[in-house]
């Protein structure tokens, strides 16, 4: 019975693995395949970059609303519906017609990717036994990141030797057969009796957090459009304010406020994205523009914290499982800071052997921290609310990333103004770099400083 049980369970955790891998594989292609679909529709740079900005806004509005739903409808039948949404998403894409349409499907396909993310998050956690938890925590969410790395390489391929329409075909079909395995591999789940979904609420915290990330991503586009954060931030409020004194509560705040280490894992791993993730946007000029390589050279070069966060993934679970959550995200944190100080040293002198160290430090620390952190998190959150906390932690990356990407634009657009990143500004642009660094280094040792005190605290 026990190999029957050990069979089932990785049976589950096989399933919940491919259900992981198409949703990232398909937000880092896109990048690839921005310049042929921006060829196919005479598309402007702009319009190119709502194609992420609106999928990005996409994942975090759904990873709010996937937890509440999952309780209402339980959390296979809403996984099966995303990858359901996910799958006839692509083939709608395969077939757009328009620039406005695929940003349309991009911002519906993000939905349908947070709800996929939050369900697989629920679903590993609940199914793993306490003692293994960290360990099968850590084994899903390397598709995670084995999909952010192959997407470039993947879907640029096939878009050079096929076509874009072709890949999210491709894409659909792949889905297909994962939503088979899905179907067929998890267990059957229970709905609550008695719940709804606040529709109104939903709509004003859609509303709130479209404003604040067209307002902090789109500012560019005219000054105007800044107007949009604070706007967003007031409706985001009012929000929160109904959420918390509602009955029907689709973060459910009130309840998760009391229970041990939710709001320390949540604002470290905010922090602890936040840090890291516009870094994409540093190495990418900086390796160009300041260095000189190639796209291709960067693009190597930059995959070495992929690869980091995937190698250090699997392991960091074990860790978890033997040493404690909270002690394994710290490490994690320390990690990352160490990574960071790193990259606040580079200058146009430095050598690539110096930026592929910084890049392993940077993703070997979200590498360990990313699994225990969930973990951490997670751990003593009643069954009933598990997919509501996983939404938030999906949120809080999402978020953190945003803000991430927008901290370190801002501060290269006050230094340097209009004039582009060329080698002629190399020493403005890495002063501006290097004042958005500090500041997220400070984060950084923010989180480590919260996780220290949640692991005593244990």
């Amino acid at each position: 019975m026990e190999h029957f049980a050990s069979l089932r369970l990785k049976g589950i955790i096989a399933a919940l693995w491919t259900g992981n891998l198409l949703a990232p594989l398909l937000m880092s292609g896109v990048a690839a395949m921005l310049p042929a679909i921006g060829s196919s529709f005479g598309a402007s740079a702009v319009e190119l970059s709502l194609v992420m900005v609106c999928y990005n806004l996409g994942q975090t509005v759904s990873h709010l609303a996937a937890g509440k739903m999952c309780v209402i409808h339980g959390t296979k039948r809403f996984l099966l519906f995303s990858m359901g949404l996910f799958v006839a998403l692509s083939l709608l894409l395969a077939s757009a017609f328009a620039m406005p349409a695929v940003i349309g499907l991009r911002l519906a396909q993000g939905i349908s990717a947070g709800g996929i993310s939050c369900c697989v998050t629920a679903l590993s956690f609940t199914i793993a036994p306490p003692e293994h938890r960290g360990k099968v925590i850590s084994i899903v969410l390397t598709a995670v990141y084995l999909g952010l790395t192959l997407g470039p390489l993947v879907c640029g391929g096939l878009t050079e030797l096929l076509n874009w329409r072709l890949v999210f075909a491709l894409v659909a079909a792949l889905g297909c057969v994962v939503f088979v395995l899905l179907r067929s591999g998890l267990p059957p789940d229970k709905s609550a009796s008695g719940e709804r979904f606040d529709v109104p609420g939903a709509l004003l915290l859609f509303l709130g957090l479209s404003a604040v990330t067209l307002g902090a991503a789109c500012a560019f586009l005219h000054p105007g459009v800044i107007w949009f954060f604070p706007t967003g931030l007031v409706l985001t409020g009012l929000f929160l304010r109904r959420d918390w004194r509602s009955p029907h509560s689709i973060l459910e705040l009130a309840l998760l406020s009391g229970v041990r280490g939710v709001f320390s894992g949540l604002l470290a791993t905010f922090v602890n994205y936040g840090a890291i993730m516009g870094l994409s946007l540093f190495f990418s000029l900086y390796l160009q523009q300041v260095l000189g390589l190639n796209a291709f050279q960067a693009g190597m070069v930059m995959m070495v914290q992929s690869f980091a966060q995937l190698l250090f993934t699997l392991p960091a679970g074990g860790w978890t499982d033997l040493f404690g959550a909270a002690r394994v995200a710290s490490l994690g944190l320390a990690v990352s800071a160490a990574g960071l100080a790193g990259v606040l040293l580079l200058d146009e002198h430095s050598s690539l052997a110096a930026v592929c160290v910084c890049e392993a430090l940077l993703g070997g620390g979200v590498g360990v921290f990313a699994a225990s952190s969930m973990a951490a998190t997670l751990e003593h959150v009643p069954a009933p609310q598990i997919s509501v906390a996983s939404g938030l932690l999906g949120c809080m990356r999402t978020l953190g990333g945003l803000m991430s990407n927008m901290t370190l634009s801002c501060t290269i657009g006050f230094f340097m103004g209009s004039a582009v990143v060329s080698p002629a500004n190399t020493g403005l642009f890495l002063a501006a770099s290097r004042c958005a660094l500090i500041l997220f280094i400070a984060m950084n040792l923010l989180g480590l400083a919260v996780m220290l005190r949640t692991a005593r605290r244990r």
